[in-house]
């Protein structure tokens, strides 16, 4: 139970993405940069204080640790554009086709085993998406296309978030594994600073960067990471629906969107595919992690 409870948290606290991004009004890769530095500061700090040398055991992993980093960043840089670019209803959910792809490879990576009907499941979550992409999009100027296709890249770089934590996690720290997120982003986002005119952020905007790095990319981070060692992948996706629900009701409230009708329908297509998932495919499911 302690699994889910600290999954359930890192997804609630996610949920809060979409009206972050939109208050911020600065460029994805803007924040995901100053997310990525703060990151960086507070998990070295948090490890230091915890007076492990978690990095010297880092090296049988390295290279899987590394392909977590780099699904973790375009995983994020997609989501931000797609809030950005398109409706927050539309954006979460184009992205959370990603437990329905964990259901269909998960046997094939990790070795957890999968439920009955996931092609079934599959192919409602696609229906969806068509929904979604036929009449549920926001904005008029073709942004709205290219939001929900963001939306869908991020949930495909999610689903490999979503299996390589659940192969890391059992044999490495989670700070470790956040961390080397933290620096690849910053490594590689950085890189591209002379091209994408950065403006440096007011002291507000730096404040709100900060506090979102620290319970999204930090305490979030390590819950979830904590929290997939005891849950199947299909389990961990599955509980993800909790961030849509989340996600558009925040957005209703505190943005004034009210999704349309057919981002509805899409949306209810795929969270209903995934719910089917972990009730169909949770039986018999051996919680065994590792591989990859």
């Amino acid at each position: 139970m302690k699994g889910y409870l600290l999954i359930t948290g890192a997804f609630l606290v996610w949920s809060t993405w979409g009206i972050t991004v939109r208050w911020l009004g600065l460029p994805a890769a803007e924040i995901i940069f100053f997310n990525a530095v703060f990151a960086a500061i507070f998990q070295g700090v948090w490890l230091a204080a915890r007076g492990r040398r978690e990095g010297a055991r880092l090296m049988p992993d390295i290279v899987p640790s590394l392909l977590l980093g780099l699904f973790g960043l375009v995983n994020l840089l997609s989501f931000v554009y797609a809030l950005k670019a398109t409706t927050v209803a539309a954006a979460l959910m184009t992205h959370y086709i990603a437990p329905v792809l964990v259901a269909v490879l998960a046997p094939l990576t990790v070795k957890d085993s999968v439920g009955r009907d996931t092609l079934a499941a599959l192919a409602a979550a696609a229906a969806g998406l068509v929904f979604i992409f036929a009449g549920g999009l926001d904005f008029s100027d073709g942004r709205g296309i290219i939001g929900a296709a963001s939306g869908a890249l991020s949930g495909l770089a999610y689903a490999g978030v979503i299996l390589y934590s659940r192969a890391l996690s059992p044999r490495n720290h989670p700070l470790k594994l956040s961390g080397v997120q933290a620096v690849l982003t910053i490594a590689l986002v950085g890189a591209f600073i002379p091209w994408l005119n950065f403006k440096t952020p007011n002291v507000a905007q730096l404040s709100v960067i900060a506090l979102t790095s620290l319970f999204h990319s930090t305490l979030a981070n390590v819950s979830y990471l904590k929290g997939i060692r005891s849950v199947t992948a299909q389990e961990a996706g599955a509980l993800g629906y909790l961030e849509p629900v989340m996600g558009i009701t925040l957005a209703f409230i505190f943005l004034g969107e009210v999704p349309y009708p057919a981002a509805l329908a899409g949306g209810a297509l795929i969270i209903a595919s995934g719910v089917s998932v972990i009730y169909r495919g949770s039986k018999g499911v051996r919680k065994t992690g590792g591989v990859l």
